[in-house]
């Protein structure tokens, strides 16, 4: 934690990121299995990665993965697969992810346009739901920032999921994401200098302004 705050740190290509992002106090670190991702980081490139983090705080960042799929992330050291998918289409089995990964190793992440419903019938099926902003050819980390005021409205209506905040964050909007009720942060591109490769110096910026709201 970095205060009262929890961080996940995603996009992770590199174990000096890594080792950085947990100094800093992150406590999940994702990594992009989706081969479509600019930070992808294929199955012979993983392993090494993976030592470099606890194995309580590995998130493999998928799209669509089948129950196949997902079930040999979780056997390849994951503590948590990570689904984005698209409500609207009927791409991911997330009836069957759920009853194959259990609901405390299963992160939903779905694609809605700002202003969307938050599907209710995901609610029984994970424990974690990631809040991202829409992009239309995009499944997260394009640097827009997601609809704030319906995830305030999702923290209210089911206190009792973990609810995280992503979509642009950064040392420069950390605060006011924090001010808006958020307590768990998902960054990505808000702290690259590049797809994949982290800045030290943003990471810290957002430490200095988490502590700094917390101790205020």
């Amino acid at each position: 934690m970095i205060g009262s705050a929890r961080i996940k740190v995603c996009g992770i290509t590199r174990a000096a990121d890594a080792t950085t992002a947990l100094a800093l106090g992150a406590d999940f670190l994702g990594i992009n299995c989706w081969s479509g991702s600019p930070r992808f980081v294929p199955a012979d490139a993983r392993a090494a990665l993976l030592r470099e983090i606890p194995a309580a705080q590995r998130v493999a960042v998928t799209v669509n993965p089948s129950v196949a799929e997902a079930a040999a992330l979780i056997a390849e050291g994951f503590a948590i697969v990570q689904a984005h998918f698209d409500p609207t289409k009927n791409e991911c089995d997330l009836q069957g992810l759920s009853a194959q990964l259990g609901v405390k190793r299963l992160w939903l992440a779905p694609k809605l346009a700002d202003g969307a419903e938050w599907p209710a019938d995901l609610i029984p099926l994970a424990e974690g739901f990631v809040h991202d902003a829409h992009a239309k050819d995009a499944f997260g980390g394009t640097g827009k920032v997601s609809d704030w005021t319906r995830f305030q409205k999702l923290l209210q209506k089911y206190p009792q999921s973990l609810w995280i905040l992503a979509g642009g964050l950064g040392p420069d909007n950390i605060a006011a994401a924090a001010n808006s009720g958020a307590g768990f942060f998902d960054l990505n591109s808000g702290i690259e200098l590049a797809p994949g490769l982290k800045s030290a110096e943003k990471l810290a910026g957002v430490s200095e302004v988490l502590l700094k709201n917390t101790q205020s």
